[in-house]
């Protein structure tokens, strides 16, 4: 695991992540209710598992990087 992340517990409140990674209070709780990411509720809390987040991040590197491949375009002139 990336040792940038160790210091993340096993379970990550949407609180944590926002801090954790220095984003809005919207823009967590619009990735907590995103059908791809894996959260779950505790009573009202939206947690989040350490290994599923990086996982799911990972996932979004992957995501982004096979979205920017260039389009080759071949003209006849």
């Amino acid at each position: 695991m990336n040792t940038e992340f160790q210091d993340l517990p096993n379970v990550v409140s949407s609180k944590e992540v926002q801090t954790y990674f220095g984003i809005s209070r919207s823009t967590t709780y619009r990735i907590f209710h995103d059908a791809t990411f894996p959260a779950f509720h505790i009573g009202n809390r939206l947690l989040v598992r350490r290994d599923e987040l990086l996982d799911w991040l990972e996932q979004q590197k992957v995501n982004k990087a096979q979205n920017e491949n260039p389009k080759i375009v071949v003209s006849d002139e």
